[in-house]
């Protein structure tokens, strides 16, 4: 970490403030009730007692008791470390009962604050809240109280947290603490389709980088919740290993050895098209090989998706039970797009797992618009996968979309398998096919795939003359097409016998016509000869005649 920056106590703020708050300036958190002030002011100080760092909080809004409650509400062990001392908790609440005469003077405050820090040797500083340390002095116009606050603060070079509500009152007028001090954080909370998200905003950080956006974050069991989903670089490592998805002709279809383990992976399809146990399987077999799982699911409570999955040959009981398995269910509706992300992050660094499942990543369409579920989603792929966790992502296809995406996300995953629905001959059968994965040499062919007790079994459809044909009438079509066979085999035979006849005959009739041919020859033949016997007899007897007349 930068030598001129103190951790956060927040991975993600830490990553947005390029690697914390000022080590010894002061940072000014505003924000309206209910926006986490406090909450970030503890997380802070729980970060820097976990580093054997002493600390002190000046609080004028909440009680010392209060605060030391919310500490060990939220696991940061409060009351051990006040016990100890490394934790020092000033009481400096206005009395609104008394009336404040003469100048206002910090000086007593500082002094107390001073001691404090001094006494336990601390390094760090809380004052929650700034309006109401003014008010307790009675100050309308804080100008010179305020910088002489925080020239004092760069003195001792502490490195402290001042919080302050965001409201206007005559306190805030000019805005004087934001040019004061050398770190501005905005808090605020927007109300979007009646849900409710919190965001965090940078609005200056002397000397230093910084994030420019707005950030969401979420109030947990464990205090802020602001995860780096904002990095879009591509910074996973290479993915050599594979990871077989449980189904030995889905795995052909991949090249033959499955998906790049790290991954991301989408399946689209309608309702009942067998994605969440297309997704289960590959969850299954990762579970099988000793690994950890977890499955976010925003439509079927844990109990009602084991019993379905354990209809259909998936029994995953025994991996909840020994905690390979955690699943989480939870309607969309019931926080924004950014808490679900959030907490599904925080679910994923907290377990560890393999692989995550999220069933259906369409239910959080209905929590934003679909840009800006697009551009959450491309961040909380980045980060899942610069983890090196698998991802599976369900896509839910409205009946009117012809099977094609929706979400826009598709360019985002590495893997994309399409269910399909086909009806025919009044049975609706189902089909799948590899619509893209990097990487692989996929098959280009639609593959029939059934549901049974056993799980999910893959079968090829029946390429009849010029279509494709699946379910009952992929039968039918065999049975025809084999009788159609059958038939011109038949007539096949017939031509060829017939054609044999026709050879048969035909060298019959070859044969008689060579036999008369043969005595017709020999009978012409006899009469050549004979004529030329008589030919030579009359030419003998001139020549006798003619030596007789001499």
């Amino acid at each position: 970490m930068d030598k001129l920056k103190i951790t956060s106590g927040l991975k993600g703020l830490d990553t947005i403030l390029h690697g914390g708050y000022p080590v010894a300036s002061p940072t000014l958190i505003k924000g309206g009730p209910g926006t986490g002030k406090t909450v970030y002011s503890l997380n802070f100080v729980h970060a820097q007692l976990q580093q054997e760092r002493s600390s002190v909080i000046a609080t004028c809004d909440e009680s010392p008791e209060r605060l030391v409650r919310y500490m060990d509400e939220f696991g940061m062990e409060g009351s051990k470390r006040l016990a100890s001392g490394q934790l020092v908790i000033l009481d400096f609440r206005p009395n609104l009962d008394e009336m404040v005469v003469g100048e206002y003077d910090l000086s007593p405050i500082l002094l107390r604050i001073s001691h404090a820090i001094e006494s336990s040797d601390s390094k760090v500083l809380v004052i929650d809240s700034l309006q109401n340390l003014l008010l307790g002095l009675g100050i309308t116009e804080p100008r010179k109280e305020i910088l002489e606050l925080f020239d004092w603060i760069r003195e001792k070079g502490i490195a402290t947290l001042v919080t302050m509500s965001a409201s206007q009152t005559s306190l805030q007028q000019s805005l004087l603490e934001e040019y004061a001090v050398d770190c501005v954080i905005h808090l605020e909370q927007v109300l979007t389709n009646q849900l409710m998200t919190r965001y965090l905003r940078v609005v200056k950080l002397r000397g230093s980088a910084h994030g420019s956006n707005s950030y969401p974050f979420s109030l947990t069991q464990n205090g802020v919740s602001l995860l780096p989903i904002t990095a879009t670089r591509l910074e996973s490592g290479e993915r050599v290993v594979r990871t077989s998805t449980g189904i030995p002709r889905i795995d052909s279809m991949l090249g033959g050895e499955g998906y790049y383990t790290g991954s991301s992976l989408m399946i689209s399809g309608r309702s009942g098209s067998g994605k969440t146990i297309l997704a289960s399987t590959l969850m299954n077999q990762v579970l099988q090989q000793g690994q950890k799982a977890v499955l976010v699911s925003f439509e079927e409570s844990e109990s009602d998706l084991r019993r379905n999955l354990k209809s259909v040959g998936l029994d995953l009981a025994g991996f909840s039970s020994n905690g390979q398995l955690v699943i989480h269910s939870g309607r969309a509706i019931e926080m924004g797009l950014e808490d679900h992300l959030i907490n599904t992050i925080d679910l994923v660094e907290q377990e560890s797992p393999a692989l995550l499942v999220l069933d259906p990543v369409s239910a959080l369409i209905d929590m934003g618009s679909s840009q800006m579920v697009k551009m959450l989603m491309i961040r909380f792929i980045s980060y899942i996968k610069a983890l090196g966790t698998t991802l599976v992502l369900t896509e839910l296809l409205p009946d009117s979309s012809d099977d094609y995406s929706e979400l826009a996300i598709s360019s985002l995953v590495d893997t994309w398998f399409r269910l399909r629905q086909v009806e025919s001959n009044g049975e609706l059968n189902r089909l799948i096919n590899v619509v893209k994965s990097r990487g692989s040499k996929t098959s280009n062919q639609v593959k029939e795939f059934t549901i049974g007790d056993q799980g999910i079994a893959l079968e090829d459809p029946y390429i009849g003359e010029g279509e494709l044909v699946v379910g009952s009438a992929k039968i039918s079509r065999i049975k025809q097409d084999q009788e159609n066979a059958e038939r011109k085999r038949y007539e096949l035979e017939q031509i060829e016998q017939a054609l044999s006849t026709l050879q048969a005959a035909y060298e019959s009739r070859q044969r008689v016509l060579g036999a008369e041919f043969e005595n017709e020859k020999r009978d012409l033949m006899r009469k050549i000869d004979e004529l030329k016997r008589q030919a030579a007899q009359v030419v003998e007897k001139r020549d006798v005649m003619q030596d007789l007349r001499y």
